[in-house]
């Protein structure tokens, strides 16, 4: 009885602590019934309520836009990126999709350090010094595929339940390059999926790339050189 009794305390003491419910709870999958049965515990308070999937994500396109950054490739460059992507879920585990960027490349504060001294040091006559080759990219196409085999619902700011899912994506594609240069390209990473109506979307990915850039010039234009790049990508998207 003793055990008894503790054990309702601390049921009565959870719905106690329990957050508001809203009307939008209807977009991402109240449960009803069970909505009733909280309620019928502590009728003062009312209880929010996590449930099934909502965001019916078979056979359904979804378009986004991009804007990312690169580090980790060449030191002396800032690369930002700018694109869409389309992807097509199969359901709610596994979609496969296209993706297109834009590059802007820009020295960064040590390209630039490095090439005012080899200006510095033309003006004064010394032809003996050099400068490091650069090749950045200026676009990217990808074809992915995504797994996504964890699902889950939060609270956004007690506003209303979301749908989230963490996914593993990997794709290939090609890139070009400032020498006219065109290089494969592969990547894989991570990526979390928020759904934050049944029709808007958004992504945060976290994912490596690697291909080979031309930065020697004369003789040596052929050579190549490894880049492995770590990009940092957000996405707004609509599911149709």
């Amino acid at each position: 009885m003793k055990h008894f009794s503790l054990i309702l305390a601390a049921l009565f003491t959870f719905s106690a602590y329990a957050g508001d419910l809203t009307s939008e709870m209807d977009a991402l999958g109240a449960n009803r019934d069970l909505m009733k049965k909280a309620r019928a515990i502590d009728p003062e308070n009312r209880m929010r309520v996590v449930q099934n999937r909502e965001v019916d994500r078979h056979w359904r396109l979804e378009i986004g836009l991009d804007l990312g950054i690169a580090a980790g490739g060449d030191p002396y460059l800032d690369s930002t990126m700018l694109g869409g992507q389309v992807d097509l879920h199969i359901n709610p585990r596994w979609s496969i999709g296209g993706r297109f960027y834009n590059i802007n490349n820009s020295l960064n504060s040590e390209g630039k350090k490095v090439f005012d001294e080899a200006k510095a040091r033309e003006n004064a006559g010394d032809k003996t010094g050099t400068v490091p080759g650069l090749d950045g990219a200026k676009n990217k196409v990808l074809a992915v595929i995504n797994w996504y085999p964890i699902y889950g619902k939060m609270s956004i700011f007690d506003a209303g339940i979301s749908q989230f899912d963490l996914y593993l994506l990997g794709g290939a594609g090609t890139t070009k390059l400032n020498s006219g240069y065109n290089e494969a390209l592969i990547t894989a990473g991570i990526g979390a999926g928020v759904w934050l109506t049944k029709h808007i979307s958004t992504r945060l990915e976290a994912r490596w790339e690697g291909y080979k850039d031309h930065p020697y010039r004369g003789a040596d234009s052929n050579l190549k050189r490894d880049v492995n790049e770590t990009i940092l990508a957000g996405t707004i998207g609509f599911l149709l």
